[in-house]
Formats: C-alpha cells, sequence, structure tokens
C-alpha cells in the first residue's frame, strides 16, 4: 500500500466530504440504475449509467467551486440561463406538447433544470444583502430575479418546474428573515385561484358570454373553506379583537381573496392547456377516465399496492415487465421499485434520502456564511420538492406535473444538475468541517 499517497487523500479537502451524505447518495444512485435495468427491457439502462458515470465529473466540478467563486460567477450563470431559456422558446424541440429541450452533440439538454441551480445562486447573494423581511421586500425580490425565468419556463409550457421555483423562492425567503405569515400571505392567492378552480361549485353567481365564450363565475366549496381558514388564522394572528389598526387592511385582503375564488375557475383554467387542465383535476378520481388521462394513476397505484412488504423481486413485477405504466422510466419509475422491491425497498431509498436532507439542514443551521446557508436551503428544498411531489403523483396525491424524481429518474440533464448541485453543499462541509472522512 502506498501511504504517501493514503496521507495526501486523508489531507485533501476531498477527504473531507459528509460519509454519511456520500453513502446515501451512492445507494441512491445505485437504486435508479437497478430500476432503469428494470424498467421499459432496460432500453434506457446504458443511457443512464453513462450519465451516471458522466455525471461523476460533474459532481466534481460543483465539488471544487468554493462559494468565493460561486459570488462572483452568480449572475454569469443566471445570464447564461435566461439566454438558454429563451433559445429553447425559439429553436427547442418538442415532445409531449411541450418545447424544453435543446439538442446537443446527440444529448437533449434541458434548459429549465439549470435554471434551477441558476436561480438558487442568484437569490442566495441577492438574499444575502437584501433581506426579506417585508411583504414589500419578497415581491420585489421576486420581480427582479424569478419572474423572466418563471415565465420562460412556465409557457414551454413547463407548469412542475415552475412550481419548483417558486417552492425554492419562499423557502429562501423565509432563512433569510420573512415570517411564516407573511408567505401565508403571499402564497393565499394562489392557493384560492387553485382550489376555486379544483373544487366543487358552491353556487354560481352569474354568467356572461366574452367573445362567444360562456364565462360563468362561480364560487367552490374548496374555495370557501380556504377563505375561512384565512380569516381564522390572520384573525388570531394580528388579534383584531385588541388592536383594531389592521382591520381595515385585512378586510381588503379577504375582499381581494374573495374575488380570487370567484374568478378562480375562469382565470386560472384560461391561463393552462388543457392537458394541463386535466393533469390538476384527474387525481382527485382517476376512476372518471380510466382508459385516458387517468390511467397513468390508476396503473402506478396498481403498482405500488402490489409490491406489498418484499415486492414481486427483480424484474418480476408484472405491471412492470409488462409495461402497463407509461412513463414508467421517468415520471413513475417510483412505482416500479414499490412493485419489485416492495416497502422495504422503499423504505431504503426514502431514509438514503432523508439522510440526505438532514445533513444538509444541520449543515446549513451550522454555518456563519449567510450566502453558503442559503445555498444549502435553496438546493435542499429543490431535492425535497422533486421528491415529494413525484412520488405524491406515484400514489395518487398529487397531480402529474412532470417533476422527476431525482437520480432515479431517466434524464441526463436532471441527474448532471442534482449532481452539481449536491457537489458545491460538499464544498461548503469541507471547507466548514475539521473533521476528515477517517476520523467521523
Amino acid at each position: 500500500m502506498n501511504f504517501k499517497s493514503l496521507n495526501l487523500w486523508k489531507n485533501s479537502k476531498l477527504s473531507r466530504t459528509d460519509k454519511w451524505f456520500m453513502v446515501a447518495l451512492s445507494i441512491i444512485i445505485i437504486i435508479g440504475l437497478i430500476a432503469q435495468f428494470s424498467v421499459a427491457q432496460g432500453r434506457f439502462f446504458s443511457k443512464q449509467l453513462l450519465f451516471a458515470l458522466l455525471g461523476i465529473p460533474v459532481f466534481y466540478l460543483g465539488y471544487t467551486l468554493p462559494t468565493e467563486i460561486l459570488k462572483k460567477i452568480c449572475w454569469f450563470v443566471y445570464g447564461v440561463a435566461i439566454l438558454l431559456l429563451l433559445i429553447v422558446l425559439v429553436k427547442g424541440t418538442s415532445a409531449l406538447g411541450a418545447q424544453r429541450w435543446l439538442s446537443i452533440g446527440g444529448f437533449s439538454l434541458q434548459p429549465s433544470e439549470a435554471a434551477k441551480i441558476a436561480c438558487i445562486m442568484a437569490l442566495a447573494n441577492w438574499l444575502k444583502e437584501h433581506k426579506a423581511t417585508s411583504i414589500l421586500s419578497i415581491i420585489s425580490t421576486g420581480c427582479i430575479i424569478l419572474l423572466l425565468p418563471f415565465a420562460l419556463i412556465f409557457i414551454q409550457p413547463d407548469l412542475g418546474t415552475s412550481m419548483v421555483l417558486i417552492a425554492i423562492f419562499l423557502a429562501m425567503c423565509y432563512w433569510a428573515g420573512a415570517s411564516f405569515t407573511q408567505i401565508i400571505a403571499l402564497i393565499s392567492p394562489l392557493i384560492i385561484l387553485i382550489s376555486s378552480a379544483l373544487g366543487e361549485k358552491a353556487f354560481i353567481l352569474s354568467s356572461f358570454k366574452f367573445h362567444k365564450h360562456l364565462i360563468q363565475l362561480d364560487c367552490s366549496i374548496l374555495g370557501i373553506i380556504c377563505i375561512l381558514l384565512l380569516v381564522i388564522y390572520f384573525a388570531n394572528h394580528y388579534k383584531v379583537w385588541k388592536k383594531n389598526t389592521k382591520i381595515l387592511l385585512l378586510s381588503l385582503y379577504f375582499v381581494f381573496c374573495s374575488f380570487l375564488a370567484v374568478v378562480g375557475r375562469p382565470l386560472a383554467w384560461g391561463i393552462l392547456a388543457p392537458y394541463q387542465q386535466k393533469r390538476l383535476t384527474i387525481f382527485i378520481d382517476p376512476y372518471t377516465d380510466p382508459q385516458g388521462s387517468g390511467y397513468n394513476i390508476i396503473q402506478s397505484l396498481i403498482a405500488v399496492g402490489s409490491g406489498g412488504l418484499h415486492g414481486a423481486g427483480f424484474k418480476q413485477g408484472r405491471l412492470t415487465q409488462g409495461q402497463f405504466v407509461p412513463e414508467q422510466h421517468t415520471d413513475f419509475v417510483f412505482s416500479s421499485i414499490a412493485e419489485e422491491w416492495g416497502f422495504i425497498g422503499v423504505a431504503v431509498l426514502l431514509i438514503a434520502f432523508l439522510i440526505i436532507c438532514i445533513r444538509l439542514l444541520i449543515l446549513a443551521k451550522d454555518l456563519e456564511d449567510g450566502f453558503a446557508q442559503l445555498l444549502i436551503i435553496g438546493i435542499l428544498t429543490f431535492l425535497c420538492f422533486h421528491v415529494c411531489v413525484n412520488i405524491g403523483m406515484n400514489i395518487g396525491l398529487m397531480p402529474v406535473t412532470g417533476v422527476p424524481l431525482p437520480l432515479i429518474s431517466y434524464g441526463g440533464t436532471s441527474m448532471w444538475i442534482t449532481l452539481f448541485s449536491l457537489g458545491i453543499t460538499q464544498r461548503i462541509y469541507a471547507d466548514n468541517s475539521p473533521n476528515s472522512l477517517f476520523n467521523r
């Protein structure tokens, strides 16, 4: 054994990665490769293996960038991401009704994936200098940094990634000083719009024709419930029975929310494509269209439920091997893992993700550098949102929005951006941890 080489490794920054983090990350990638070997008769395995191997230098690239360098290049990276999003609208390739990809050298790259880490870096830099302690500062930050990439991604259309950006933005603002009440006040209008569009009609107020289209103003039961919950929360938070100063402001806010509840269905539905409307509603009861838009969810539910405790075994899943679940290599890969490896396999995967998330949260809390903290929180939110929404899609708790399961779903851009982001977190860990991998 070359002891000199071993000492050089032990003294290098690369040896100071978080060992629990790295073990969990390796487990997730291995599970993803096994799943890709099983689904779709293994057609996507070789490419996914290539993506994973190329992901090693991508992870290392993220690891080589200290926070000081990231601060200097964040606006350049943000600008490049915006440019790529503009190019994809003009020369992008289309698939499944969306124009999201750029073909470069035989690979299809998805600029919206790169936009996530670009926005995280830009927000971290901005929020370090401009604390989000008021509604106005939060809104201005969103308009300055998030509005343009959000709009460019939304019109591709890519509803899932748009929602990821909102989640990242709100989490980073909260960490930068925004209160929970301010976050609730900001997202309430969106919740009201969605709940009014999805909920059953309580009553119809009026209807009229606009450009030969019948516009119906109504209020849903779900919308009414959301407004009542908001009234209770804000009234209790501000103790309106003791203080009269904010009653007028709160009253105007609830009038605005009530207006959104009434116009929610035509307003929210008007900006969505028909397939997006169907995706947002079919998960509530997929059996209303079992052979159409509800088919994917129903087959995924059957696959997940048939896994039991131990699963059917590797390449033994009836629905997986029969390819009864569409898009099982991407959006619905979790259903294959559940069917063939059962509760135990799913538990291993979720524990691995949980370890990564806990280690990142602990790291963020221990850091003193505000920029590094916000970077970690943004990456953590990005990872958690993807995991929760994708698994929710597979078990019928979330609408199908095309959000991939990180490092598991097929796709090079998604894997590389995730590994690059996680590489950044490990460089931050190495720069702030006095203990090496061998001493912990």
